[in-house]
């Protein structure tokens, strides 16, 4: 594990940092959606609406006052499900930066009453596959040719969930379980 890395809240005051690690990670083109070219303003005025909003976790990893990682779960279908996207920096994967970030805002997921956790991930993403099965998530299916690539590819998109609440029923319908 890193020593020096905090985990923390995004502020305001982040923003800048978050975009910085969102332009670099982005520019990789295997590690998130999004690909150089995106609109910058558009993408921050997003995170600071969630950086706002008491409806969602944004977390940042600062190591030395720079922002090192980024995780958010956007609560969506009547405030209990949340979907969640993390980036870690190049340099920095590896060192338990994600495993933190995860952890916090999983306690936060738990303790705001979410009933589930959701996230899609590369299929050749093999590192953050591990980290989200060692925390519990589990595959929930495959979006196959889902997202176009600059270049023209069309890649699959591997769905994970983590139920958080395991008492309330499941559906009443017959044979929903096992379509």
């Amino acid at each position: 594990m890193l020593v020096g890395v905090v985990i923390r809240p995004a502020r305001p005051a982040d923003v800048p940092g978050i975009i910085t690690l969102f332009t670099a990670v982005a520019e990789e083109r295997d590690s998130i959606g999004t690909e150089p070219g995106f609109d910058v303003a558009q993408r921050q005025s997003g995170i600071l609406k969630s950086i706002e909003e008491a409806a969602s976790c944004v977390l940042v990893a600062v190591l030395e006052g720079v922002v090192v990682g980024n995780l958010g779960i956007q609560v969506q279908h009547r405030q209990t499900m949340g979907s969640l996207g993390m980036m870690v920096s190049r340099e920095r994967r590896g060192q338990g930066i994600g495993g933190r970030m995860l952890d916090d805002s999983l306690r936060w997921a738990r303790e705001s009453g979410l009933h589930k956790v959701d996230l899609g991930v590369w299929p050749h993403n093999a590192a953050a596959i591990a980290l989200y099965r060692s925390r519990g998530f589990t595959i929930e299916g495959r979006f196959r040719r889902h997202y176009r690539r600059a270049n023209g590819e069309l890649w699959d998109v591997i769905t994970m969930g983590l139920v958080l609440d395991t008492q309330s029923p499941g559906s009443s319908y017959p044979d929903a379980e096992n379509l």
